[in-house]
């Protein structure tokens, strides 16, 4: 008795199918890669800013609640937390450097560049905006007369 083998065939994808294939996929993550680059770059300053300005919020509070006169004084790759009367004669010190390719690029503050809260006080004595940038991106940083404080994106 002779048996009627079927022969499977195969099934699969040819060559050309699938180097079609990785090119679609090529050409998606060639568009999706520069822009997961740049939002990562906005992230990174966004949540420097956030830091800079909750740092900023700190010594107000300190200031207000604990009757300790306190500030921040800007510099050209960081910026210190101090408490006293200005950054001479602080007391205590904390410095905080800026991450990197970060910076400070315009610093409009009414007494140059230190932010001071006088003892007890909610309100500063220095107040103004600095623009915080990563060369591509831009954030100001905001301190009113009457001890707002925040940032929004440029």
């Amino acid at each position: 008795m002779g048996k009627n083998l079927n022969k499977k065939q195969l099934q699969g994808f040819s060559l050309f199918e699938l180097l079609v294939v990785m090119g679609i996929l090529l050409m998606l993550s060639a568009l999706v890669f520069p822009l997961t680059i740049q939002k990562t770059q906005e992230s990174k300053l966004e949540s420097y800013a956030s830091q800079l300005t909750t740092d900023i919020r700190y010594q107000q509070q300190r200031s207000s609640l604990k009757n300790m006169a306190g500030g921040i004084s800007l510099g050209s790759n960081q910026y210190t937390l101090f408490d006293g009367e200005s950054l001479a004669s602080a007391t205590d010190t904390d410095i905080k450097k800026y991450p990197t390719n970060i910076q400070i690029t315009s610093v409009s503050l009414t007494n140059g560049s230190e932010i001071f809260f006088p003892s007890g006080e909610f309100k500063p004595l220095s107040y103004g905006t600095l623009v915080v940038t990563d060369g591509r991106n831009s954030i100001r940083v905001y301190i009113n007369m009457e001890g707002l404080i925040g940032y929004e994106k440029l």
